[in-house]
């Protein structure tokens, strides 16, 4: 049998009633998905739309930033790519809980692989390699997620890894010439190492 949860409404969250924490310790409860749950059904004014439907609105707010992203990103202004990709990837990830999760996997996909090509530009070698692991994460069989963590983890130095995370890549796209450059010059990489 459960036992019973002391609930508070404090600063309009659900909080434990004997210690006012969202998430507690000391009792063992987190209330941050019903205080999610509740804001997006506050934004929704009572309108709630029906399962499975995707707000249009915040789709074009992402839409527009990622392509904001991409404009910086090919004028080689990396960091504000980096901003925008940011933002876009914030929106995306405070999609409404009633959304299918599809959608915001596939435009998280997307925008951390960019973000992370923009870290690549910048030498940010870690933040790079911590986008493509979650590109990875997100959609296992993209051949880019592959490309951008071979080559973070060759700009870090762990050249037997970007072998293997390239390698890999090439699995899902035998005729990628970017992975296929990459592979080789990560295989010159450790062929000079090794000398």
């Amino acid at each position: 049998m459960s036992a019973l949860v002391d609930l508070q409404i404090h600063n309009d969250k659900v909080v434990c009633g004997q210690h006012k924490n969202e998430i507690c310790s000391e009792c063992h409860q987190s209330f941050v998905d019903i205080n999610d749950l509740t804001r997006h059904l506050k934004a929704t004014n009572g309108q709630v739309p029906p399962p499975g439907a995707v707000l249009p609105l915040r789709s074009q707010q992402i839409a527009k930033m990622r392509e904001d992203g991409n404009v910086h990103f090919r004028a080689q202004r990396h960091q504000e790519a980096i901003t925008a990709y940011t933002n876009a990837i914030n929106i995306a990830f405070d999609r409404p809980l009633w959304e299918p999760t599809g959608v915001a996997r596939e435009e998280l996909a997307v925008l951390l692989c960019n973000r992370s090509a923009a870290y690549i530009a910048r030498k940010e070698w870690v933040n790079a390699y911590v986008d493509a692991e979650g590109v990875i994460e997100l959609k296992r069989p993209w051949s880019k997620g592959h490309f951008r963590l071979g080559k973070a983890l060759l700009g870090m130095g762990r050249i037997e890894e970007a072998i293997e995370a390239l390698k890999l890549g090439l699995e899902f796209d035998s005729d990628s010439a970017e992975i296929q450059k990459a592979l080789n010059e990560a295989l010159a990489a450790l062929a000079e190492e090794d000398q």
